[in-house]
């Protein structure tokens, strides 16, 4: 795989992460017209700290594949 096709791969990657938080963000501001305030406060902080763990988790793969593409890269031109 070239470099591009890892660097098109780690993007794709951050995008997806990047959509299902908004996603995310989304459902949490639909849930908030729906449910009463005392719950609101709970399950809001609940699913932020879902979608913060899922971006966490999502940055954390970019940054494993961005160290693999560099490390292909020295390998494949003997650095």
């Amino acid at each position: 795989m070239g470099l591009m096709d890892k660097f098109n791969e780690m993007k794709d990657l951050v995008t997806g992460a990047v959509e299902e938080a908004k996603g995310q963000a989304g459902e949490m501001l639909g849930d908030a017209t729906d449910v009463p305030l005392e719950e609101q406060a709970g399950e809001f902080s609940q699913q932020a700290g879902d979608a913060a763990q899922g971006a966490g988790d999502a940055a954390q793969d970019a940054g494993d594949q961005a160290q693999g593409t560099v490390e292909d890269f020295r390998n494949d031109h003997g650095i």
